[in-house]
């Protein structure tokens, strides 16, 4: 983003939340600034919006910059407009949720050879804190600008609409075929906490199998012991 901001001037930026679970973790992804202000920091990849850019275009722009990431959910979560939340000048933003599959995700990072912090987010009622791969710890004063209360809120929306909404399906790494044991390690996740494996069973079939986007295939997946589970396919 830019180094300096004329006065009296408004710009719009958007700031995204690249989000994934790996490993039953909750992570997302941060990006190192290298300019001032908050040079070294870590915060969320942002750009400004162009004059012919409408804000989705913006986000979807550097999303393709960052990683070539084919059909990722992407949506709008709020429009941050605090007068002082960038030193610079007067910058509002308009934060996105994008969700990618952990195994898509890794696999580009790697073709990119992109330099991101890949971080496991835990948010309770002691607040939010982000743990990195080599135990590194950070809270939301340590990042860049308002980013902080801006992953806080992302959070927030994502725990809402997991239970009415099909976006826990879209960190699956194959919505084609999957078990409900993997879609469960998504949910729980996502909210922070273990569920009941007999009631989220109940649940998600109820949602679901009437309506005929959850389907059971003729595959089995692996299990350590005892039967293998069943398999199912999510039409997203």
């Amino acid at each position: 983003m830019h180094g300096a901001l004329e006065e009296d001037r408004l710009y719009v930026a958007t700031d995204i939340l690249i989000l994934t679970v790996r490993d039953g973790r909750l992570c997302l992804l941060l990006s190192r600034r290298v300019d001032p202000p908050y040079a070294g920091r870590w915060a969320l990849p942002g750009t400004f919006i162009g004059l012919d850019e409408s804000a989705e275009t913006a986000a979807k722009r550097l999303l393709a910059e960052m990683l070539p990431i084919q059909r990722a959910f992407l949506e709008q979560l709020f429009t941050f407009t605090d007068v002082n939340r960038d030193p610079r000048g007067r910058v509002i933003s308009v934060a996105y949720l994008v969700v990618v599959p952990w195994e898509r995700l890794k696999e580009l990072m790697a073709e990119k050879d992109a330099r991101f912090r890949c971080c496991q987010i835990a948010m309770d009622g002691n607040g939010l804190s982000l743990t990195d791969d080599w135990g590194g710890a950070l809270i939301p004063g340590d990042l860049a600008f308002d980013h902080g209360r801006i992953i806080e809120t992302g959070i927030l929306r994502l725990r809402g609409k997991i239970d009415y909404t099909d976006i826990g399906f879209r960190f699956l790494n194959d919505p084609r075929a999957f078990s409900l044991g993997e879609l469960q390690t998504v949910f729980e996740a996502v909210l922070g906490e273990p569920l009941d494996s007999s009631n989220f069973r109940r649940a998600i079939m109820s949602r679901y199998e009437k309506t005929g986007r959850l389907t059971q295939t003729d595959q089995a997946g692996r299990r350590g012991r005892g039967r293998p589970a069943a398999l199912y396919r999510f039409n997203l």
